[in-house]
């Protein structure tokens, strides 16, 4: 005999049959009782009584009958609910049945009835049922107007359709007006941001914390040692030119008088003085396309072909915008922040050529500016200006020095003179 008989034959004399049927408890069948209601917990089993309340729904049709349940109960402020149809029914009764067995101690029967078994899960409060409660709880001023709209007569329901339009138009406003005020902070940000933006994008790069003028801004921010290389035989027209020469060209106003004043100080320092006529080379060229007019832009080859091919591209590229239309030639623009920027580099290096104390008088007749507009311009790059009398004619004269000194925004425009 193997292991497994031995244990069988050893538990079978174990068991008296006759004590065991004497001790069995007899079973009742009750198919006619209503079905009992077994509840279990998602959460577990729970070791106290708790309040189940069961909402029951019975429909009978010839035949056949149906029986809905809904039960609920609340353990530690949580509700639950659970029932015998729909999503929430976890022991469906297509196929089988259920039963529930009850021991009667007394008498050691176990009576068995149908049972109907209900699981009960956490309920959680819906934002569509909060809406839902809400919305019945009407005042008797609304449910009235429910009425009279209802079952009023033509008179009522004019005067209730016509207070809800009223209600409703002063809603109206009401909401209008916080959106236009809304919407006016946000332009007035907006303006503000766009303003500032253009502001640092018409300034050349800067360093706030320089020791000296000559580091606030760098030649190499202005014109890079590519461009300057390239003119450097081009200027040398002007580093050699005599006292003849800057006759003709004041004669012929060939350049512009900013350039011809600077050409008869030149440095003595031969390196110097290559740069320095670089640089006024370079100044000839900005002041020539700031003053140029837009059908001048609008031309195939806008600047002169004279002019280095590297400097032209230089110049295109920095301070004018390519437009490009359907079915029409691409040709260019210079939009008033590219011409700031393209300003504000005119006025660097001639700071830079004036020893940081630039008289303004020349480039207003260059440029064709007023001198509030050249000292407003100066004034955003950080320079300070000053008045003064030479003879009968008003000097006026842009200083950067350090620390820099850039205008803020007030809250109110005021109208100030600038001397």
């Amino acid at each position: 005999m193997t292991a497994v008989g031995q244990s069988l034959s050893k538990i079978t004399r174990a068991i008296d049959p006759v004590d065991s049927f004497d001790k069995m408890p007899v079973f009742e069948t009750d198919t006619a009782a209503p079905p009992a209601t077994v509840v279990r917990f998602s959460n577990g089993t729970v070791h106290r009584k708790v309040a189940v309340k069961s909402y029951i729904k019975e429909q009978h049709a010839e035949g056949n009958s149906n029986r809905q349940q809904i039960v609920t109960a609340c353990v530690d402020g949580m509700s639950y609910v659970g029932s015998n149809f729909g999503a929430s029914n976890f022991f469906p009764t297509d196929s089988c049945n259920y039963y529930v067995g009850i021991h009667n101690k007394s008498t050691g029967k176990i009576k068995v009835v149908p049972a109907s078994l209900i699981q009960l899960e956490p309920w959680l409060k819906k934002e569509k049922d909060i809406v839902s409660l809400n919305a019945n709880n009407k005042t008797a001023k609304e449910k009235s107007d429910v009425l009279a709209t209802e079952f009023g007569s033509g008179r009522s329901q004019r005067a209730v359709n016509k207070r809800l339009r009223e209600k409703l138009d002063e809603a109206m406003v009401a909401s209008t007006a916080k959106n236009a005020l809304d919407s006016s902070v946000i332009e007035e940000n907006v303006a503000a941001t766009t303003e500032l933006a253009m502001q640092s994008d018409a300034i050349p790069p800067y360093n706030a914390d320089a020791k000296t003028p000559d580091e606030v801004y760098m030649l190499k921010d202005i014109v890079s040692k590519e461009v300057l290389s390239c003119i450097k035989e081009v200027s040398s027209a002007l580093t050699c030119a005599s006292k003849q020469d800057l006759a003709l060209w004041r004669e012929e106003q060939r350049y512009f008088s900013f350039i011809l004043n600077k050409v008869e100080t030149l440095s003595d320092v031969p390196q110097a003085r290559v740069l320095q006529g670089q640089c006024l080379m370079y100044l000839q060229y900005l002041m020539e396309l700031y003053l140029m007019k837009s059908h001048q832009l609008r031309l195939k080859f806008p600047l002169p072909k004279e002019w280095p091919q590297k400097v032209r591209d230089h110049l295109l590229d920095t301070f004018t915008l390519e437009i490009k239309e359907p079915g029409k030639r691409c040709y260019r623009c210079v939009p008033s922040r590219k011409k700031d920027l393209l300003l504000s580099h005119i006025l660097v290096l001639c700071l830079k050529m004036s020893e940081f104390a630039l008289d303004i008088t020349p480039l207003m007749v260059d440029l064709k500016h007023a001198a509030r507009k050249l000292i407003t311009h100066a004034s955003s790059l950080g320079c300070t200006s000053k008045k003064s009398k030479a003879g009968q004619r008003d000097v006026y004269t842009i200083v950067l020095k350090v620390p820099l000194t850039f205008p803020t925004l007030k809250g109110k425009m005021v109208k100030n003179k600038i001397f």
